[in-house]
C-alpha cells in the first residue's frame, strides 16, 4: 500500500496541507507542539474513521471550522490502481467517499488502507488491562484472516443477548443463548490462539536479532478453563450471572500476558526495553499482514528515538527499511532518527508542512 497523496484540512493547528509521501521512510519533523503528529492522525482518520487520541471529535476540529476533513490518494502495489478515499468529521457525524461512492462502515475504511499504529506512549500496550491487548490481537486477525471479522461479530450479538437477558431473566431465557455463544467463542478462540502461536515466535526472533538483554515468553488464557467446555461453564454458571448481570466467562475475558525473564514484562523491562518489545509486535504484525494480503500496512510511529539509545534507533531504522513499505515517522528536529537510505523529510512549523531538500 502506497499513499500517494495527503490532503489535510482544519486538523488540529493544521488549517491546509497538501503532501506527496515517498515510498519507503517519511520523516515528519519539527518542534513539540508543531502538529507532526497531526499528520499521522489525519492518516489513521482515513484509515479507522477515528482518531488515536480521545474519542470526542470536537478537539480534533480546527478552532473555528465545522469540520476536519482528509483526503488520500493510494495506490495498491499488485495492482497499481490509484484510489481516492476522503472522510469528513464533524462533531457529531463522520462522511468516507472511496472513488465517489459513500462508505457506511469504518471495517471497509480498515480494509481499503490497512495501517499499522504505534504511538508515542507504546508501553501502555502492555501496562492497561487487557482489554488492550485483546484489541490488538482482533486487529491483527480482522487483516490476516478474512472472515474473522464475521466471527466477532456474531460472538459479540451473542454476548450482548445473553447480557440483556441475564438483566431481565429467567435462567431459561439466559441459556437460550448458550448454543451461539458458545459456537462464535469456539471460532474466535481458535484464530486467537493460532495467531499468537504464529506472531509470538516472530516476536522473539526479532528481539533475539536486537540483541536485547531479555527472554521473552508468553501465556494465553482464552477467558474459561481448559478442563471444562465453555457451555457447560456457562450452565454451571448461570445463578452467579444473574446476581452481577454480565458474562463472567468467554473470549471477552481473554487475556494475553507477555513475560519476560520469568516475570511480567510490564513490571521487569525498563521502559526502552518495553518499546522494543512492542515495535517488535508491530513489526511481527505487520509482516504477517504482508504475507496474507501481499500488500504491506502503511506504518505510524510517532516518536520512535524517545528512551532508545542510539544503537537501537539505528538497529531499528535498519530494521524498518528492509521491509520495503510506506512508513511515517514524527521526529524532533536534528538528526536522532537517521536512515540509511533515500528518505523523504517534511518540516513542520505551526501546522505548515514543507519538503527538505
Amino acid at each position: 500500500m502506497q499513499i500517494a497523496s495527503l490532503e489535510i484540512a482544519n486538523l488540529r493547528i493544521v488549517e491546509q496541507l497538501c503532501i506527496e509521501p515517498g515510498p519507503g521512510l517519511n520523516f515528519i519533523q519539527g518542534p513539540n507542539g508543531a502538529g507532526k503528529t497531526s499528520v499521522l492522525e489525519a492518516i489513521y482518520l482515513a484509515g479507522r474513521g477515528r482518531t488515536f487520541r480521545h474519542s470526542d471529535a470536537g478537539p480534533l476540529i480546527r478552532k473555528g471550522a465545522d469540520a476536519t476533513s482528509v483526503i488520500v490518494q493510494f495506490s495498491n502495489e499488485n495492482t497499481g490502481a490509484l484510489s481516492r478515499l476522503g472522510v469528513r468529521r464533524e462533531k457529531s457525524r463522520l462522511t468516507c467517499r472511496l472513488n465517489g461512492k459513500d462508505i457506511k462502515k469504518r471495517s471497509i475504511l480498515a480494509e481499503t488502507l490497512p495501517l499499522q499504529w504505534m504511538g508515542s506512549q507504546p508501553q501502555l500496550l502492555l501496562g492497561l488491562g487487557p482489554e488492550v491487548r485483546r484489541r490488538f490481537i482482533d486487529l491483527a486477525l480482522f487483516h490476516v484472516e478474512p472472515t474473522y471479522l464475521d466471527a466477532m461479530t456474531a460472538f459479540q450479538r451473542a454476548l450482548r443477548q445473553r447480557n440483556a437477558a441475564l438483566r431481565r431473566g429467567p435462567a431459561a431465557a439466559v441459556r437460550h443463548w448458550h448454543v451461539p455463544f458458545d459456537s462464535a467463542a469456539a471460532v474466535m478462540d481458535r484464530r486467537r490462539a493460532a495467531l499468537i502461536e504464529s506472531l509470538l515466535p516472530r516476536v522473539r526472533n526479532l528481539l533475539e536479532r536486537w540483541s536485547v538483554e531479555f527472554d521473552l515468553a508468553w501465556r494465553y488464557r482464552r477467558g474459561w478453563g481448559n478442563d471444562i467446555a465453555l457451555k457447560d461453564l456457562l450452565n454451571r454458571k448461570v445463578d452467579q450471572d444473574l446476581r452481577v448481570g454480565y458474562t463472567s466467562s468467554g473470549p471477552q475475558r481473554a487475556e494475553l500476558e507477555l513475560i519476560a525473564d520469568g516475570a511480567s514484562a510490564e513490571k521487569s523491562l525498563s521502559r526502552g526495553q518495553q518499546k522494543l518489545l512492542v515495535l517488535a509486535l508491530n513489526l511481527g504484525v505487520m509482516d504477517m499482514i504482508t504475507e496474507a494480503k501481499g500488500v504491506a500496512p502503511v506504518l505510524l510511529v510517532d516518536d520512535l528515538a524517545a528512551e532508545l539509545d542510539a544503537e537501537n534507533r539505528a538497529r531499528l531504522i535498519a530494521e524498518l527499511e528492509q521491509r520495503h513499505a510506506q512508513i511515517f515517522l514524527t521526529r524532533m528536529e536534528g538528526r536522532a532518527l537517521a536512515p540509511n537510505k533515500p528518505s523523504t523529510v517534511f518540516h513542520v512549523e505551526h501546522g505548515h508542512l514543507a519538503v527538505e531538500v
